[in-house]
């Protein structure tokens, strides 16, 4: 229901006609596109976690939306593409993020890092691509965090620490209301470089029980950072970063040999490149290489359909 009101509302505020819509695709990770089918997601988190199918899904329009109230007979002549994925734990989010970066055409390797819940990333060129997962857990979306929340207005995504003040900034530059995925690693960041955690990551004496304030909401209530999101983003930058460093081994390349590193991901608004390094989240070596592309998956499903 709710793709088939995004769809619709993309094409009323394009002012296109609905019968001129052949072709949608759709690229989502492996446990969303069997939830979509209607598969069984039984065998997906048991191993040997096995797909029920990971190929690519070609369906008409009224198999997938038929049973909408409302729906409009105009999109019905549009076949439904749901791109392929790799395995269960590298869906066709990657697949298509690898197709937006242009992996099938590149002639030296690249790397994609699809920074969510699971720390998806696949390293490779037209000759070849391998491709892994990492158990991230929810810390770059806003997951298993204090005041942790998704992309939205008002989301902390900005972090300085001067001294004893701290200044923050937020999506739409709205009163503070939480933590996005930025935020959290920005103030991780800042932590460090102040002093107030140690490499242990272990919060200064003054603010391990009730946390370090950063923004108080517009109800007076203190925003604050605590020494359990500290470890959540421990956790989390450590299971990317572990990712990293064994693909390019079992790929058998350094550090020097990468042309190109895309981030992606739901990791929240635009990173600060120098803050995820300093808190280890991504090499040095690869600093001046790393580009961030937002949504590719969606970028892959446009390069599906208006190239292929």
């Amino acid at each position: 229901k709710d793709l088939y009101e995004g769809i619709t509302q993309v094409i009323q505020s394009e002012g296109i006609s609905p019968k001129s819509i052949k072709r949608i695709a759709i690229a989502g990770n492996t446990t969303m596109g069997h939830l979509l089918m209607g598969y069984s997601c039984e065998t997906l988190g048991v191993y040997p976690f096995t797909p029920v199918n990971i190929g690519t899904i070609q369906c008409g329009f009224e198999e997938m939306f038929g049973g909408i109230e409302g729906l409009d007979g105009a999109l019905t002549d549009a076949q439904i593409i749901l791109l392929p994925g790799i395995s269960t734990y590298v869906g066709a989010d990657i697949s298509a993020g690898m197709l937006s970066c242009g992996f099938d055409k590149a002639e030296k390797p690249s790397l994609l890092i699809d920074l969510g819940t699971n720390g998806e990333m696949g390293v490779g060129c037209k000759d070849r691509i391998m491709v892994t997962s990492t158990a991230a857990g929810p810390a770059f979306e806003g997951g298993n965090i204090s005041w942790g929340m998704g992309s939205v207005k008002g989301a902390i995504c900005g972090v300085e620490i001067d001294g004893d003040k701290v200044k923050v900034n937020t999506i739409g530059d709205k009163p503070p209301i939480g933590l996005c995925g930025t935020g959290v690693i920005e103030t991780v960041s800042e932590l460090l470089k102040a002093e107030l955690i140690d490499e242990t990551g272990m919060l200064d004496e003054d603010y391990f029980d009730d946390g370090y304030p950063l923004a108080k909401t517009p109800d007076g209530d203190e925003i604050v950072f605590t020494q359990q999101d500290v470890r959540e983003i421990q956790l989390a930058k450590s299971a990317v970063r572990a990712g990293v460093e064994t693909l390019l081994l079992r790929y058998g390349i350094g550090y020097e040999d990468v042309d190109k590193v895309y981030l992606a991901g739901g990791f929240g608004y635009k990173i600060n490149l120098d803050k995820a390094i300093s808190i280890g989240l991504l090499p040095e070596e690869l600093h001046d290489k790393i580009e961030a592309v937002g949504n590719s998956s969606l970028g892959g499903t446009v390069v599906y359909l208006t190239e292929e």
